[in-house]
């Protein structure tokens, strides 16, 4: 196989697209919170908390080559900051999805909503550690409802032990 034949294999395989598509989904997000930082004029405050799982279900494992793909439900506890400057703590239930490969690296993906006061608001984030190194993101999905209503935001997060993380998300609060 020539050079140019590999580049275009490369170019073309599902894990080129699958990370450009995370790239285009990625600067998308951004073009939105900045959308969201000009109309209503405020920047992004960071919110510093954690989440606290406290119940799996629905566990499943299934293998597929060097590679085991685990996906459980859960519910949990997750801080979240409030327009007023406010640390609230809600609680979330989600879905977590995770591919781990026989060389240690793995991925997740997960989509959660939490619940405050009357209010939820989805959550949908993703991380990845390839060769020791840990990347994440997180972001708010959709308006939110009740007291959660206008809050937008996007994030990071790592692991502090098996069911607890912190995080750090920038949130925009529109009226």
């Amino acid at each position: 196989m020539t050079t140019s034949q590999l580049r275009n294999s490369v170019n073309r395989s599902p894990l080129r697209r699958g990370f450009l598509m995370k790239q285009i989904f990625l600067y998308t997000s951004l073009a939105v919170m900045a959308l969201a930082v000009t109309t209503t004029g405020a920047a992004p405050e960071p919110c510093y908390g954690t989440v606290q799982l406290t119940s799996q279900s629905n566990f499943q494992v299934r293998q597929a080559g060097r590679q085991t793909f685990v996906q459980f439900d859960f519910t949990g506890l997750h801080d979240i900051c409030l327009a007023d400057r406010s640390v609230v703590t809600g609680i979330v239930a989600g879905h977590l999805v995770q591919r781990i490969s026989a060389n240690g690296d793995f991925s997740l993906t997960f989509d959660e909503v939490l619940s405050y006061n009357g209010g939820t608001l989805g959550y949908r984030g993703e991380g990845i550690l390839t060769g020791g190194n840990w990347q994440s993101h997180v972001m708010t999905v959709g308006d939110g409802t009740g007291p959660l209503a206008g809050i937008h935001g996007q994030g990071t997060f790592v692991f502090t032990g098996p069911a607890s993380l912190t995080d750090v998300i920038y949130y925009v609060y529109t009226p």
